[in-house]
């Protein structure tokens, strides 16, 4: 038969508190806490990275200048392709033009994006 830890008499091994001074016989397991802790730091973890995850995403905002430029190029290969066909226009003498619309439009987004950057943070 085992004994109470803290009073010393003779108790059995059914009980779970000591009948005489109440001491608990069947002591907590630490290795559960540090399981449920480590189960804890482990969801605190995840929720900062969701959370860092959702701020990074929130922060992502496409300028309109892409589609803009994506947009005159489209627009002027279409006009490009239809002089062609009806021979208005060569193919050989739309490569030129392509590429000056093409410089113009980066151009035109790049400083968009500059004075929309400076009016977001403007310099103290």
């Amino acid at each position: 038969m085992p004994y109470c830890p803290r009073c010393g008499k003779e108790v059995s091994e059914k009980e779970n508190f000591c009948p005489d001074c109440g001491a608990n016989l069947k002591p907590e397991r630490p290795a559960e806490r540090t399981r449920v802790e480590k189960l804890e730091k482990a969801e605190k973890a995840e929720k900062a990275e969701k959370a860092e995850k959702a701020e990074k995403t929130e922060k992502k905002e496409i300028s309109p200048a892409a589609p803009l430029v994506a947009g005159v190029i489209l627009v002027f290969i279409g006009v490009a392709a239809y002089l062609a066909i009806a021979g208005i226009l060569g193919l050989q003498t739309v490569w030129p033009y392509l590429i000056l619309v093409l410089g113009l439009a980066i151009i035109i987004a790049a400083v968009y994006a500059a004075v929309t950057a400076s009016r977001r943070h403007p310099r103290p």
